[in-house]
């Protein structure tokens, strides 16, 4: 039965072909003789990118066609039924039916949901031994999060992480032509950056109606808060949790304190302990779902002393899913420039100058443990008081920190500033996630 479901898939994927899609930027690290996992938030668009897998190694020439492609879907009640014993049965059944393949044969096999299969770590291991074969293992977040990949596949695996949307993404998913450069161009952008600003960047967004996005965004919620954390940690006082995670989502990039979150639930009558205060932060970020940016200092001790800034994996997410919202979306934007930095930079803080402890948004540092870029970010510069609070603590960082790129971002104002020979410059959102100067 299984053989037989395994070899009808198999033949229905190669006359089907591959579904339309619209192709997703970055690369997926295929290293020989480990396990390629494709990791990220729930609904993030993971599956269509491992699909885009197949087609952009055809069009390479690493393989010749679909029919070097063996995937496989554990959400199928039939292939879900087998054990880790009977997981060699994928090869075995691919190979028979390809009597033209073979073990110096390049294939990929693309593992989909396999975290349903108890002991399925030692299989892709195993599969992954063959340096002609490329195994892709992706699936709901519950099963591979950061801590399982580490210490399920010890040191067998490479991630590849899979965010929502970036703006020149979304541009691509609703079927954005123009050239940046002329009118309609521009004009066209930034209507559909207001789109993206307003409903975040998951994939499935720009298909469905405007009237079921709301209730979309929460379904997402809900399902990661159940699924991979309630669920996955046996969470013993989920409402609790919850209500945190509500609370978190009304304070995003606000100052966050273990203390404060301790407090807020103490509070609400809740009988709680900042150990599990703790666990449920910590979770969260496991599941992609909040971050928890620190302060940059070489000092551990002084991370630990100030306070972190709290972002979503989406805007659109946290805002539908907050306790209170009061009508703007400063939040929203602020939250937008860090996945924006964070899909693009490996290590995003923020900062306090020295001397009167102002705030900059983000500080961005390099490889080399440098501050490389300092970023503010204000919808609105047009007010002189509000201009100078955003300068102040820029110019005060490039000095202290020599950064070569200072950037106020802003919703629509452009404009460069000079001040004691530290050279700032204000630019739009959308013009500069596109790169567009």
């Amino acid at each position: 039965m299984i053989e037989e479901e395994l070899q009808r898939k198999a033949q229905d994927f190669r006359e089907l072909g591959l579904p339309a899609y619209v192709p997703r930027a970055g690369r997926v690290h295929l290293v020989d003789n480990m396990v390629s996992t494709v990791v990220g938030a729930r609904r993030a668009g993971k599956s269509f990118r491992v699909l885009q897998i197949a087609d952009e190694l055809i069009k390479e020439g690493v393989i010749k066609s679909l029919d070097q492609v063996c995937p496989v879907d554990f959400d199928n009640p039939i292939i879900s039924s087998m054990r880790a014993q009977d997981l060699k049965l994928i090869q075995s059944t691919f190979l028979k039916i390809s009597p033209e393949l073979g073990l110096k044969t390049p294939i990929i096999f693309l593992l989909d949901e396999i975290h349903k299969i108890v002991g399925w770590e030692e299989y892709a291991i195993d599969l992954s031994r063959n340096r002609y074969w490329r195994v892709v293992v992706t699936g709901s977040s519950s099963k591979l999060l950061k801590e399982d990949m580490a210490t399920e596949l010890r040191g067998k695996a490479i991630s590849s992480t899979v965010y929502p949307l970036s703006f020149a993404e979304y541009l691509k998913f609703n079927g954005f032509h123009y050239s940046y450069s002329s009118t309609k161009g521009q004009a066209d952008a930034r209507r559909l950056f207001e789109d993206y600003l307003r409903w975040g960047g998951y994939p499935a967004i720009p298909a469905t109606d405007e009237y079921s996005r709301d209730v979309l965004l929460r379904e997402y919620f809900d399902t990661m808060i159940l699924k991979d954390i309630i669920q996955r940690h046996d969470v013993s006082k989920p409402q609790q949790c919850i209500q945190l995670y509500y609370y978190l989502l009304s304070n995003i990039g606000k100052p966050h304190t273990l203390k404060s979150a301790y407090e807020f639930l103490k509070q609400g009558g809740y009988a709680t302990s900042r150990d599990a205060v703790r666990d449920y932060l910590k979770w969260a970020q496991d599941a992609w779902l909040l971050y928890a940016v620190p302060i940059f200092s070489d000092s551990v001790k002084k991370q630990q002393r100030n306070y972190r800034k709290i972002y979503c994996i989406d805007w659109a997410l946290a805002l539908r899913n907050s306790l209170v919202w009061d009508g703007s979306h400063a939040c929203a934007f602020e939250n937008m420039v860090f996945v924006h930095l964070l899909r693009n930079h490996p290590r995003v803080h923020y900062y306090l100058t020295r001397a009167k402890r102002q705030e900059v948004d983000f500080l961005v540092i390099d490889d080399r443990g440098d501050a490389v870029l300092a970023i503010q970010v204000c919808v609105d510069i047009s007010a002189q008081d509000t201009l100078r609070r955003e300068l102040e603590p820029l110019v005060s960082v490039a000095k202290y920190f020599g950064t070569k790129e200072n950037l106020i971002i802003t919703l629509n104002q452009q404009a460069e500033f000079e001040e004691d020979r530290v050279v700032v410059r204000a630019i739009p959102a959308w013009k500069w996630m596109l790169g567009i100067d």
